[in-house]
């Protein structure tokens, strides 16, 4: 396991961590304003909603280089580990600290990462080549398109669900389509070589069409309902997508005799039992939130509080 690509996820976590309660609490407050119309351009006039997005920017560019240097199906459940962080950020925000309730749903949850980190053990990554990496990304693509097409004929829980699977689909073989890019990106030679090969690599294009797609379905789950609706859902949904895609794409074979299968599967039960504890924390935290300091105005204009 590289020391270097376990840090760097975690620190692609943190700020993970950061970025997304900043997100929900705007899109929460959009959604709580009946005067307001929602929608990206709505977004984008939030102060915190556009903060909250050029943190997840620097959390992408260090998952990059985290996959770059590690394996997917280890990196990528540390990234996801990211809302495990946001806890004490959630509690900073309500201006308290963290309760026993949330302490130990981290423990939980951490506990299920760690297990999931010493069982799994993949092997070294390889390319299967182009061919079932194109169709891995295009089955994966069909998937979440199915999935936010059932998402936008419901409502409430369900819709933001449906939304939420999509996502966990999208940013599971986003994972996959950055190590892929980064990949391609080392064949160059010098700055100039390294960009024209990340450039005109298909899936540096891929990745950008996916990765914008999951955050748009994102954002509507976010307003759909709940965190607790979508969140685990996607997380859970997100590590099995990289799983398969990290298996069928870069030969990671995680470890498979019976007492890795079990601990694995222990890991994944106690991370998804712990990611939906701390999802519906979230939710009780966000209605004793003080006043946000940007709140919507008339036709989705800033109002300081």
């Amino acid at each position: 396991m590289s020391v270097a690509a376990v840090s760097l996820a975690a620190l692609s976590a943190a700020c993970f961590a950061v970025s997304t309660p900043l997100q929900h609490h705007v899109n929460t407050v959009i959604r709580d304003d009946p005067g307001s119309k929602g929608g990206l351009g709505t977004l984008i006039r939030q102060p915190w909603w556009v903060l909250g997005q050029a943190i997840a920017m620097v959390a992408f560019t260090l998952h990059a280089v985290a996959l770059h240097l590690g394996a997917l199906i280890l990196v990528q459940p540390i990234v996801v580990s990211g809302i495990v962080l946001a806890v004490p950020v959630r509690a900073a925000l309500g201006r308290r600290p963290p309760h026993r309730g949330e302490l130990a749903t981290v423990a939980v949850t951490a506990a299920g990462l760690a297990l999931f980190l010493v069982a799994a053990r993949p092997g070294a990554s390889h390319s299967a080549g182009w061919p079932m990496a194109l169709g891995s990304t295009v089955v994966a693509a069909a998937l979440a398109g199915a999935a936010a097409a059932w998402a936008g004929r419901r409502r409430g829980v369900p819709r933001a669900s449906g939304y939420g699977f999509a996502c966990g689909v999208l940013f599971g073989v986003t994972g996959g389509l950055v190590k892929l890019a980064g990949a391609h990106a080392a064949t160059g030679h010098g700055f100039g070589g390294h960009l024209w090969s990340l450039m005109s690599a298909w899936p540096t294009w891929a990745l950008v069409l996916t990765g914008l797609s999951g955050v748009v379905l994102n954002q509507r789950a976010y307003r759909a309902a709940p965190l607790s609706a979508s969140m685990p859902l996607l997380n859970i949904v997100d590590v099995l997508v990289a799983i398969a895609f990290g298996l069928l794409v870069f030969g990671e074979v995680p470890a498979h005799s019976p007492l890795a299968v079990l601990g694995e599967a222990i890991a994944m039960v106690l991370m998804l039992v712990g990611l939906r504890r701390l999802a519906r924390e979230e939710d009780v935290a966000e209605a004793d939130l003080p006043p946000h300091p940007a709140t919507l105005g008339e036709n989705g204009s800033v109002r300081r509080g």
